[in-house]
């Protein structure tokens, strides 16, 4: 039987909503002829393999997790050693398993903008979604933009500010928004999940948002509000020699734009913004497939995804919000 590990965890902010997904993937994923193992990244970057049927979600919160734990084994994968996974012991590294394949389910950070993936192909392990240097294209927002317009992909109207550029000089990014006119929206330039995104609708909340906006990035990319918009996603599975693209689908949410809440907690606890439970995700999402829309949308839709998708180098699985 052939070992596949499930990478999630990782270093960033959505570290949490990346353990979820692991378990979720865990209790309905089957593999023939395949054993998957978690390979849990932590917080300061340590790898550890788990045991799915002696922990928890709570057992890797960031209050109760110090890799200790009955069902944790803290392991390093060496250069020279390919696809082989060590095991740390007191008398040393002893082999634990070797892997071939690594299946990431992680959110942001060096799980999604190509560190890990690229660390995991110098070591023999073919990844699930790639390539590192596309990663590192799409998790750039202003850069992925520039690339787009090159493309001629349109892109919605924006600019780059960096938390230094707003210190500096405060007055001429006011007067730079003012002339886009508001609302406009602020994101934070890396990262995912809808974390770090918002709304603002005049100059003092501007400045608000940029405070908590550069409390996750040290920059953020301003963008004209589009007033009712809807969102599509699309993904696509392969290589840019072979691939095939999914049906379109439409997440519903309940605020101007789709918010943290909207996508990861379900139910009444979205309403809130408050967290009910660990349940919440993707899954529970309102969304609607088949998506109401013109035929000539929807072929743009998958005309724009599937030129991304292969002009980027890009392979493995992959979603594109629209």
């Amino acid at each position: 039987m052939k070992n596949v590990l499930l990478v999630f965890g990782g270093e960033s902010y959505e570290h949490d909503i990346s353990i979820v997904t692991a378990f979720q993937i865990l209790k309905k994923l089957r593999l023939d002829n395949y054993k998957l193992i978690p390979f849990y990244v932590s917080r300061d970057g340590k790898f550890f393999v788990c045991d799915e049927n002696k922990i928890k979600i709570s057992d890797l919160s960031k209050n109760n997790f110090n890799g200790k734990k009955k069902g944790i084994k803290e392991v390093v994968l060496v250069s020279a050693e390919k696809q082989k996974i060590f095991e740390k012991t007191r008398f040393g590294l002893k082999e634990f398993a070797c892997a071939e394949l690594a299946i990431f389910a992680c959110h942001g950070g060096e799980g999604e903008n190509g560190k890990l993936v690229s660390f995991f192909d110098r070591h023999g392990i073919a990844c699930s979604v790639g390539s590192p240097d596309a990663l590192a294209i799409c998790m750039d927002k202003f850069l992925f933009k520039t690339i787009a317009k090159g493309l001629k992909i349109p892109v919605v109207r924006g600019f780059k500010v960096s938390k230094q550029e707003v210190f500096n000089d405060e007055v001429k990014i006011l007067r730079k928004v003012k002339q886009m006119k508001f609302p406009v929206v602020l994101k934070i330039n890396s990262g995912g999940s809808s974390i770090g995104l918002f709304v603002a609708n005049d100059e003092d909340e501007l400045k608000e948002k940029f405070q908590e906006a550069f409390e996750f990035n040290d920059d953020v990319i301003i963008e004209k509000f589009i007033q009712n918009t809807r969102e599509f996603n699309i993904a696509i599975v392969g290589d840019s020699e072979k691939y095939e693209v999914s049906e379109i689908d439409e997440p519903l949410k309940n605020n101007d734009v789709l918010t943290f809440a909207d996508k990861y907690l379900s139910g009444e606890s979205a309403k809130s913004g408050g967290v009910k439970n660990s349940k919440g995700s993707m899954d529970l999402s309102v969304r609607r497939i088949p998506v109401d829309l013109p035929y000539e949308i929807k072929n743009s839709i998958k005309a724009i995804a599937e030129k991304i998708f292969v002009k980027l180098g890009l392979y493995g699985v992959v979603r594109i919000d629209f």
